[in-house]
């Protein structure tokens, strides 16, 4: 039978690599210089390897072939056509072990050619009793985080979930240590410990993890695995991700407070401003005189009494939009236009503390449902804290991305200063609240209070070194 095949793959990567997850069988693709440029899962499965530890390395790692490629695919053809059948060829997985398997490769008919090598027998055996499928529903279908180690600590399982947490896909994940996963993490920071492989255990324990886009609320189980005679041979850690509901804990709370704060305002802030407003107007009458008969000291006190009176009726203006209900007349914005006018003035503030401004645009940004002014606010606000946050170097990152899972676009301002510590994170959104020597504690409240007015949610993570915020709005 003639074998002769050319392969025409059309489309993204990932879309390519979408269809070789989708396959029974072990698949994997081969470059003209015979490196390995991507895997299936179920090759994973049956060899043992990682996906790192395969993609860029010699094809023969899997096919033992004296040989190029190129040479093996032309043999394999000449082997099709005397047998008229599916030649064989050899292959060896992670501990050396060899076996045959009847065989098909597709090749691409470019310029630089890529061969699609298709083992047909090579399938991991799938029990399909009620605890497989057990199984097998925890790690696709379910919003449940799984993981499975094995007694060398590699993760052996994952569900589609428990990899979202961490910010990575299976193939990246299955089969691979985890202080490969977890690189530069310390241990007591990560999602996973050596320890639970020691006998530790874990019941409803609240935990939260951040990764380089999210941060979560998590509860936690966690156990060993023991075969018959007793022996750890592995653990599993499960996490059920309850972010969402914590919160709508958070915001009820701080629903009540500032409901407790609009009523003193309401009460209290016409009574400061009416005589805010005479003191203002004769200050500026003597700073008149002053500067017409050249009492230049005197001017100088004036010119700082009505700088602290131009304060003090700020912060009274934030107080207001922080606890009173506003009549905003909400339109559709063009986050484009809104970034285009706002980045001149991030990065002339910038340039005032020597620090630079990186804008990563993704594609044009949707648009959204929103007060177009509140939302350079909003902006311009967090940018400012990052900078200052820096002190007199550094970078300040702002990006973008799509959320699909939540319909949302998520801007990401991250900058690289020195974090902010676990114990006053949780914090940082509480009204008067501040870690500034200068601050009312009343900025990101107030932002907070305009992105949750227009169904958004604002998120923050740090590690130790930089801070990242989140502002998640639903687009259009």
């Amino acid at each position: 039978m003639s074998a002769s095949f050319s392969l025409h793959l059309v489309g993204s990567s990932r879309r390519l690599q979408q269809y070789m997850n989708q396959l029974p069988t072990a698949v994997f693709l081969v470059n003209q210089e015979g490196r390995i440029v991507e895997v299936n899962e179920q090759l994973l499965r049956v060899t043992g390897y990682s996906r790192d530890q395969l993609v860029n390395q010699p094809f023969q790692t899997i096919l033992p072939f004296d040989g190029s490629v190129v040479q093996m695919y032309e043999e394999h053809l000449q082997k099709e056509e005397q047998l008229d059948v599916h030649a064989e060829v050899e292959w060896r997985d992670r501990q050396g072990k060899c076996g045959r398997t009847p065989a098909m490769i597709w090749v691409q008919q470019a310029e630089q050619p890529l061969y699609l090598i298709h083992l047909f027998q090579l399938s991991k055996e799938m029990d399909y009793a009620l605890s497989q499928r057990l199984l097998a529903k925890l790690t696709h279908d379910t919003s449940l985080g799984l993981f499975v180690l094995d007694d060398q600590a590699r993760i052996v399982e994952a569900s589609q979930a428990a990899c979202k947490l961490l910010g990575k896909d299976r193939l990246q994940v299955i089969n691979t240590h985890i202080d490969h996963v977890f690189a530069g993490i310390p241990e007591q920071h990560r999602l996973i410990k050596k320890e639970l492989l020691e006998g530790v255990k874990l019941h409803n324990t609240a935990t939260s993890w951040t990764n380089d886009n999210q941060r979560y609320e998590l509860i936690v189980d966690a156990n060993t695995l023991q075969d018959d005679s007793g022996k750890t041979v592995g653990a599993f850690v499960l996490f059920k991700d309850i972010t969402n509901l914590r919160s709508y804990e958070q915001k009820l709370e701080r629903n009540e407070r500032l409901a407790m704060i609009g009523q003193i305002a309401a009460g209290t802030a016409h009574e400061i401003r009416n005589p805010l407003t005479s003191i203002k107007g004769f200050l500026q009458m003597f700073l008149k005189s002053f500067t017409e008969t050249g009492m230049d000291r005197e001017k100088s006190y004036t010119e700082i009494m009505l700088t602290e009176i131009n304060r003090i009726n700020s912060l009274v203006s934030e107080f207001l939009l922080l606890s009173k209900p506003r009549n905003v007349q909400y339109s559709m914005v063009d986050l484009n236009t809104v970034f285009a006018e706002i980045l001149p003035i991030v990065e002339s503030q910038a340039l005032l503390y020597g620090i630079e401004v990186k804008f990563t645009s993704n594609g044009k940004l949707p648009m959204v449902v929103g007060d177009t002014e509140l939302l350079k606010q909003v902006f311009i606000n967090i940018c400012k804290n990052g900078i200052e946050a820096m002190g007199e170097q550094g970078t300040l990152h702002i990006s973008h991305h799509i959320d699909q899972n939540e319909d949302k676009v998520s801007i990401d301002i991250r900058d690289t200063g020195p974090g902010i510590p676990l114990y006053i994170i949780d914090k940082i959104f509480d009204p008067f609240f501040t870690t500034k020597e200068e601050g009312t504690g009343l900025g990101l409240s107030v932002c907070q209070k305009i992105i949750h007015d227009i169904g958004g949610q604002i998120r923050v993570s740090s590690k130790g070194y930089g801070t990242t915020f989140h502002i998640m709005l639903p687009y259009l």
